[in-house]
């Protein structure tokens, strides 16, 4: 009898335990319900195969460096598959962008013919302004970079390579240093000016409350609706500058209705930031892009339009490059073709296989007050300066 007894309690027991445990698991489903779900790039699987334990799959964590209201200048495009993926991916709206290659349009189309023709005349039929024949070391120079009043907030340079197709490693590597300095030279004149960017600016205490966090950081957004017709634009901050572009280009006074260039209205006003994308290997990581940029030599035989002074940069921060973040991009070779396995992993991505990262600069403070300044004295100069230190001479 004793012993039916304690096999009741033992089951009771078990039973309450049971109960206990299943009213705490439902708890926790319960309160995952209720939580923000995974955004896609949390959700997104890693594909690397790093992994932290067996049997787990990483999760892939997408840094995109855009913000819909960016004014965008790319630099070096190949086929233009990158400019379309942030007209169609990510909402940078098409007239906010200017994408440019050193190649001419035919040559492009040579290089690369399976798709360039195409994907520029989608670019193009969007509103996307596309430019070619522009140096990237030379933009302090292009018309169609200086139309945009008060500077581009992102200017973007995916996998810089000479491609002058040198075999001996060092060589190489000073030529492509030389492509990566005259880049940051000529691209500082035509950065933005405002608010640095989060990552810079001091750390401030945590608000109490929604009210003060709002309050805190203002911004403006602007969303672009599936069907690309209409553009909804929501202001959470107003602006005291009448010239601000904040939306639709406005029509012109015109009978034929045509649209005001929106590139003569000012950008958000953030300062401006350069985004390198190289592999993280050999012989790219021998190019040293953050020592160039950060401690550049300060005066470059052949670089001498400011003076021979180098700009000196602020690294922002680093991260990993997914293509899969831009779908519709394919990197192409500098040099065109598909490329055998060997020259893909020469130049460029590698393939798919291969790890990339990309690098986030500003101006340092004191360069990005001058820069400008001291590109105007260089290009007043011409010969009257000649003359003036001649007349000087003679006294």
């Amino acid at each position: 009898m004793g012993k039916k007894v304690s096999l009741l309690r033992a089951l009771k027991s078990h039973q309450a335990r049971s109960a206990v445990s299943d009213r705490v698991q439902q708890a926790h489903r319960e309160a995952a319900a209720k939580r923000k779900p995974p955004s896609a790039k949390q959700r997104a699987p890693r594909q690397d195969g790093n992994r932290k334990g067996k049997g787990k799959e990483e999760q892939k964590h997408f840094t995109i460096p855009f913000e819909e209201d960016d004014r965008v200048l790319l630099v070096g495009e190949g086929n233009f598959s990158f400019t379309l993926s942030l007209v169609k991916t990510h909402n940078i709206p098409s007239y906010n962008i200017l994408a440019t290659t050193l190649d001419s349009e035919a040559d492009c189309y040579a290089k690369y013919p399976n798709d360039s023709s195409e994907i520029v005349s989608e670019l193009r039929s969007l509103g996307v302004q596309v430019v070619f024949g522009v140096d990237g070391t030379r933009l302090d120079r292009c018309k169609e970079v200086l139309q945009a009043k008060g500077g581009w907030n992102k200017v973007v340079f995916n996998f810089p390579h000479a491609g002058a197709g040198i075999t001996d490693q060092d060589r190489n590597i000073l030529t492509n240093q030389r492509l990566l300095l005259g880049f940051l030279q000529s691209v500082a004149p035509v950065l933005s000016k405002g608010v640095p960017p989060k990552e810079l600016l001091p750390k401030k205490p945590r608000a109490d409350s929604d009210d003060e966090r709002d309050e805190a950081a203002p911004s403006t957004s602007i969303s672009v609706k599936a069907n690309a017709d209409h553009l909804m634009v929501s202001d959470e901050e107003e602006s005291s500058d009448e010239d601000e572009f904040t939306g639709v280009p406005p029509a012109s006074d015109s009978d034929d209705d045509t649209l005001i260039n929106p590139f003569q209205f000012p950008p958000p006003a953030r300062q401006g930031i350069i985004l390198v994308t190289l592999r993280d290997s050999v012989p790219y990581t021998l190019w040293d892009l953050p020592r160039l940029a950060k401690r550049p030599p300060h005066a470059v035989k052949g670089l001498e339009r400011q003076g021979g002074q180098q700009p000196e940069y602020t690294l922002v921060r680093s991260f990993r490059f997914w293509p899969e973040a831009y779908p519709g991009y394919e990197h192409r070779r500098t040099r065109g073709g598909a490329g055998t396995a060997a020259e893909e992993r020469e130049e460029g991505m590698g393939g798919t296989g291969g790890v990339c990262k990309t690098w986030e600069f500003v101006l340092r403070t004191d360069d990005a007050r001058t820069m400008r300044e001291k590109a105007s004295v260089a290009a007043a100069k011409g010969k009257g300066g000649k003359k003036k230190t001649k007349s000087k001479s003679k006294k």
